[in-house]
């Protein structure tokens, strides 16, 4: 490559001299040239492998929108998930109240049983609906009237029925007396230890019965005996009460019947001076004003 030499080493010796500019297209490439060149394919391939306009980043960005679906999914499944189990919980909880409220019902009911309360309040409750179906009845009898008439005979059953469902309630003060009665009257056990207390000395001295009991069944002592036999006074005083309240009480019940008989009797007169169509507009005259209600509530049993 002589054409191709550099000048002398002084060139200001020698200005002629001067090296000729040589043409980069026929220059040896250096080192670090082709370092960098080497350097420049790796990125221009990864460009054209994962670039834009790649098959790469085109299945990339194809697969962002099945991704984000895909987590929708995830996260729809998760809250299905919670709800259910929410309302299971819900669920559990409303078995759990209704349990106790069925069991407190149940003790309600064995309560109210036990003081004979149950049967009647409810049959009450059930006639006290019936007799407000009766009187809506009857205001639908006397607000739709036909040329300026009411139905009589519509009025007359209904009036006749509200009367029999009104002395329904009566009919049932026998029973409560029967009620009241087993209430005062004491268990057998003391049934049993009442009668063995209103004994003369004869029981205690004589019978067989008495020394069998006391001391061979039960195994009190002679102290214990006595005791016992000192309050014979006491537990007779309180029998002859008890009678006595008895005794009372039957009678109560026989006035009270017949102060019903009696009163059923004088509204039949009473009401005998009405016709069907006045009898049915006081019966719900008296409903529809809640004050007269209210009124004879306070007032009643008062002189």
């Amino acid at each position: 490559m002589e054409g191709l030499e550099i000048a002398a080493e002084n060139p200001k010796s020698n200005p002629a001299k001067i090296a000729p500019i040589v043409p980069m297209s026929h220059q040896a490439p250096k080192n670090h040239s082709g370092l960098a060149s080497s350097n420049v394919v790796k990125i221009d391939q990864a460009q054209s492998s994962d670039g834009p306009g790649s098959d790469a980043w085109s299945a990339g960005q194809d697969s962002r929108p099945d991704r984000r679906m895909a987590r929708k999914a995830e996260l729809a499944r998760e809250s299905r998930k919670r709800k259910k189990v929410y309302v299971q919980t819900l669920q559990e909880k409303a078995r759990r109240y209704t349990s106790k409220v069925e069991a407190l019902e149940r003790r309600e009911t064995r309560a109210l049983a036990s003081l004979g309360l149950s049967s009647v309040s409810r049959d009450e409750q059930r006639r006290r609906m019936e007799q407000n179906e009766i009187l809506r009845a009857m205001a639908l009898q006397i607000d739709s009237r036909t040329e300026g008439k009411v139905d009589e005979e519509a009025i007359k059953k209904l009036l006749q029925k509200f009367t029999d469902n009104s002395r329904k309630r009566q009919a049932q003060v026998s029973g409560l007396f029967d009620k009241v009665r087993e209430c005062i009257v004491p268990e057998l056990q003391a049934k049993f230890a009442l009668w063995i207390l209103s004994q003369d000395n004869h029981f205690y001295e004589e019978s067989s019965f008495w020394p069998c009991l006391a001391y061979q069944e039960l195994g009190i002592t002679t102290d214990q005996a006595e005791k016992l036999k000192a309050l014979r006074k006491e537990v007779a005083n309180r029998r002859n009460a008890l009678d006595q309240t008895l005794a009372k009480l039957e009678k109560i019940q026989g006035e009270s019947i017949a102060n019903m008989t009696s009163l059923n009797k004088a509204m039949d007169k009473l009401m005998s001076h009405l016709n069907n169509e006045q009898q049915a507009k006081f019966a719900v005259w008296v409903v529809k004003n809640k004050w007269c209600m209210e009124m004879m509530s306070a007032l009643w049993g008062k002189h």
